[in-house]
């Protein structure tokens, strides 16, 4: 049996794409929960981020949710736990239909999101002053494509 060293590389390999991505968001939504916090007095996690940011302007369905998140409706409702009890939003039950759930922003909740979104402007503005119009706008197109129907496996 071959000998197995664990050693660390002098060189570290490049990050790959899913890293710097990651990176990139984590970045990105530090900042952002910072300046709430600083600025808003609104403590947030990423997760709370990621919910309010998929939610629809209103009300969207907690099975919609899920599949922009992708997790189960289950792990929506966990999520959903700490927006619920700091009013960002509440669920209510549609009376034609007793298993479906809405999701509705509550007013508190539309003014977290508009403090949020506009504090992310003057985050992108300070990208684009550090990186130029043109990275921050190829970025955002590259971002922009419609990676469902974008074919990276290809059959041979």
């Amino acid at each position: 049996m071959a000998k197995v060293v664990n050693e660390v590389d002098e060189v570290a390999p490049p990050d790959n794409l899913l890293q710097l991505l990651d990176r990139a968001e984590a970045g990105i939504a530090a900042a952002l929960l910072q300046v709430l916090s600083q600025r808003h007095s609104m403590e947030l996690n990423r997760s709370d981020l990621k919910l309010l940011a998929n939610l629809d302007c209103g009300t969207t369905y907690t099975s919609e949710l899920a599949r922009r998140l992708g997790v189960s409706r289950q792990a929506v409702n966990q999520l959903l736990r700490r927006p619920i009890e700091d009013g960002l939003v509440r669920l209510e039950t549609i009376p034609d239909r007793r298993n479906t759930k809405w999701i509705v922003i509550t007013e508190h909740g539309a003014k977290v999101i508009g403090a949020a979104l506009q504090e992310l402007e003057r985050i992108e503005r300070e990208l684009t002053n550090c990186f130029g119009s043109d990275a921050v706008e190829g970025f955002k197109r590259v971002l922009a494509v419609d990676w469902g129907d974008f074919c990276i496996v290809r059959d041979s």
